[in-house]
């Protein structure tokens, strides 16, 4: 059965998630995808009469109970062609923002998942930022979102560290319009959904060992990651096991090279059975093993990948729309150098031969 990428709509209130589902149903649509959408759970949970005076782990308990229901269903449909996806405005990861470390424990223990099938069930999220975050901009409240501006921009950030280190992670900030920011959220889906080429744009550098102790305290989640390179029939492709405590999503990849920056590239989720499966059914040319720093900063999604054998030295990658797209790091990173181009240090080269330690 084919898979139909499912993707997030996330962020604080007064983001503009409500019209962005529906924006985007309508322009997928007239790009001849089939677009099946989840309406916001706690709005449905609470226009059903549910009582806000229930505890915050009842009420996300319920809304969870229910978003769960309607993937379930979704995801039983069978993708006639790659044109269709499936749309949520926000998701399951998003009953962290709201409860406490005690009770964020308890619903994963009673829906008995954990952060990495909470978070990276779904192949991409984009935080939409809330309209409280920007001073010039009003932010509006109503019967359904009630929070004041602090408390919007509080449920914002606390939005951005959930769903850092899902696999596809983008920023959309606020504009001066609400049609300015949909157009960039448009730019960013169809370039996720390959349309109308899937292409990988990324610039990579070599950066001195980070702080590990700084990258914690920001926007910023770990994740370890094992890939292996292979061959069949001179097919070449990857397969990337990620996640952390023996729970994990798997992940094929195919790449064929357009530039030094830009690659088409074809991922596919593949289940756990399927991993496996394709893994003895192919002649292994490499393996790498690599902890993952996903770091969301100043609206940049960053991956930073230390490997056990350098200790000085690690590499920062960075996803673009356009490969003429300014690149700008975090000041406290420390570039040694761009290896964008240079085929030592892809990761299937760093398998067969490791430079030296340049710091």
């Amino acid at each position: 059965m084919k898979r139909i990428p499912k993707i997030v709509l996330s962020g604080g209130p007064g983001g503009g998630k409500s019209k962005a589902l529906r924006y985007l149903k309508e322009s997928l649509s007239n790009e001849g995808f089939t677009v099946y959408t989840i309406e916001e759970s706690a709005t449905s949970v609470l226009e059903s009469g549910f009582s806000r005076s229930c505890t915050a782990l009842e009420f996300q308990h319920k809304i969870a109970l229910l978003q769960l229901m309607r993937e379930n269903e979704l995801d039983k449909v069978v993708a006639d062609d790659e044109k269709s996806v499936i749309i949520c405005d926000r998701g399951l990861m998003d009953c962290r923002v709201y409860l406490d470390d005690e009770d964020y424990e308890k619903i994963k223990s009673i829906l008995g998942m954990t952060d990495v099938e909470l978070r990276d069930r779904y192949d991409a999220v984009f935080h939409l930022n809330s309209t409280s975050t920007d001073e010039h901009l009003k932010y509006k409240t109503g019967d359904i979102r009630t929070e004041n501006r602090e408390e919007a921009r509080s449920i914002n950030e606390r939005s951005l560290r959930a769903w850092c280190g899902n696999p596809h992670y983008r920023f959309i900030p606020t504009k001066e319009t609400f049609d300015e920011k949909y157009e960039l959220l448009l730019r960013e889906v169809k370039a996720f959904l390959g349309i109308p080429k899937p292409l990988e744009i990324e610039r990579k550098f070599l950066i001195e060992y980070p702080d590990l102790k700084l990258l914690s305290s920001l926007v910023c989640a770990k994740t370890e990651i094992e890939q292996i390179y292979l061959t069949k029939n001179d097919n070449r492709y990857r397969l990337r096991k990620r996640g952390y405590y023996g729970n994990y999503i798997y992940i094929r990849t195919e790449k064929k090279k357009i530039s030094e920056t830009v690659r088409e590239e074809v991922e596919t989720r593949l289940s756990e059975d399927e991993y496996y499966s394709q893994l003895m059914d192919g002649d292994v040319t490499g393996r790498i093993f690599k902890s993952r720093y996903c770091l969301m900063y100043d609206g940049v999604y960053y991956e930073i990948d230390i490997f056990p054998f350098w200790k000085k030295q690690a590499y920062l990658e960075v996803e673009l729309l356009d490969e003429n797209d300014e690149v700008k790091l975090p000041e406290f990173i420390k570039v040694i150098r761009e290896v964008t181009g240079d085929s030592a240090y892809k990761n299937s080269s760093l398998c067969q031969k490791i430079p030296d330690e340049d710091v």
